[in-house]
């Protein structure tokens, strides 16, 4: 084989990741301005604190009900929830919700229709992040979640750009909606079926039982409670120099940084996370002019990039150890109950309780922190080190030979057979003979197969 065909084999491999990134960062664009445009809709007929109150703590609330609900869907069976048919349906429902939203002169219908929105929103993105685990491979998945998100945030922003800036708050915007939704749908023709439970988790210590989930769930929840208290500082000077829809194109930065920094060690991922949460306790504390509140707002949306990718990773990776595909997307449902907890905190608060409160929330954020942060990682080996374990027990698994070993170790690393017979100073044809012992004893049909079993192998 060719270095060119070991390249073309690689891309091969890499395919299915790449179709299901697209699926998320397509689903999260088409339904992140759909969920703008139906906030927008309701601001115009609605005080600004109650639309505050429906739109980030009722509509959250009801987006971790659908997670919630179609989690239990995969945990009492991945082949029903996997399926194809469950987020076409939801997608058609969730386009008939968003127009209702825009067109209704009914305040009633506008908060019915939002909310029916929101909780198919949470029914997608079960659909699709939970992907994330049973698909993408686990050092990977920082960036594919990163570049999914990011994507989708940055497109939110260059939708919002006709029209002077307003164009998602005119009725034209449900076609830019719909002509995304409708991508989606046409790529969702090639999402693969959904794969049985092979990825080993990216964290190589403790396996995570009940209570290191139970632990995990509560930091998560008291992370983005406190991140909500944090972030409502005002905003009364800056009002007129933020869109919010730009900010996204930071938010977009932090996740792509944040999901490389956790692909690399997700230890150092964790550790930026519970930095970015100092910000928002911060910023209550702060404001008062043009420029500063307006950077706040940028560092915000920056900083929570760090907090979204570690809700998502931390929770996949949790699935992937246990083989429940369900865990993989309750990192996010515990996330938004703890943002509509911060919701309501900030509607019953005045801003100095806020900023007693978010600051409690946040000592109390570090020693639970460092207790699963001692459980996950403390006693973990490195990433390098892990991999070295893996390989050696996958090859004492299917007993390889000293030499299979050595030529295994190179098809890995893209070899073609003249190459390895090459550098291990042996013919071809010795190469070839016990490449074909390999892929007997792993019960592959070839080098392709060989690669892709080694990496989705437990």
């Amino acid at each position: 084989m060719t270095i060119s065909g070991n390249n073309c084999s690689a891309r091969a491999l890499n395919r299915r990741g790449f179709c299901i990134t697209a699926q998320i960062g397509l689903n999260f664009l088409w339904c992140g301005t759909a969920y703008i445009i139906q906030a927008y809709r309701l601001l115009q007929f609605v005080d600004g604190a109650v639309a505050n109150l429906l739109i980030c703590g009722l509509y959250y609330l009801l987006q971790a009900a659908g997670i919630g609900a179609t989690a239990f869907l995969f945990a009492k069976g991945s082949a029903v929830a996997g399926k194809r048919s469950l987020p076409l349906h939801c997608t058609i429902f969730a386009l008939i919700c968003t127009a209702a939203a825009l067109f209704s002169s009914s305040v009633s219908v506008m908060i019915i229709a939002g909310a029916l929105l929101n909780l198919a929103i949470g029914v997608l993105s079960c659909c699709y992040l939970t992907r994330l685990a049973t698909d993408i491979e686990p050092r990977r998945r920082g960036l594919a979640f990163g570049c999914a998100y990011a994507c989708g945030s940055v497109g939110t922003w260059l939708l919002s750009l006709p029209l002077g800036g307003r164009f998602l708050w005119s009725s034209e915007s449900i076609y830019a909606v719909a002509l995304i939704a409708a991508l989606a749908l046409l790529l969702l023709r090639y999402l693969p079926p959904l794969l049985e439970h092979k990825h080993t988790s990216a964290l190589p210590g403790l396996e995570p039982g009940k209570g290191t989930i139970g632990l995990a769930a509560a930091v998560l929840f008291l992370m983005w409670l406190n991140n909500t208290l944090g972030f409502s500082f005002p905003l009364k000077s800056a009002s007129g120099s933020v869109c919010i829809e730009f900010t996204r194109a930071f938010y977009a930065a932090g996740l792509i940084i944040a999901g490389l920094i956790s692909d690399r060690d997700r230890r150092w991922g964790a550790i930026c996370a519970l930095a970015a949460l100092a910000f928002p306790s911060a910023a209550l504390a702060l404001g008062g002019s043009v420029t500063g509140e307006t950077l706040m707002w940028i560092l915000a949306y920056f900083f929570l990039g760090f907090l979204a990718t570690h809700r998502l990773l931390l929770f996949a990776d949790f699935s992937g150890k246990t083989a429940l595909p369900a865990l993989a997307v309750l990192g996010l449902m515990v996330g938004r109950a703890g943002e509509a907890a911060g919701t309501l905190g900030v509607f019953l608060f005045s801003s100095t309780s806020q900023v007693v409160i978010s600051g409690a929330v946040y000592a109390l954020i570090i020693p639970i922190f460092l207790l699963l942060y001692q459980r996950l990682y403390l006693h973990s080996p490195s990433p390098a080190e892990a991999e070295r374990r893996r390989f050696a027990e996958y090859v004492h698994r299917f007993s390889l030979t000293a030499r299979e070993r050595e030529i295994f170790t190179l098809i890995l690393e893209g070899m073609s057979n003249a190459e390895i017979a090459g550098a291990l100073n042996i013919t071809e044809s010795t190469v070839k003979f016990h490449a074909g012992n390999i892929y007997k004893k792993t019960g592959q049909s070839g080098r392709l197969e060989l690669i892709a079993g080694y990496e989705l192998a437990e």
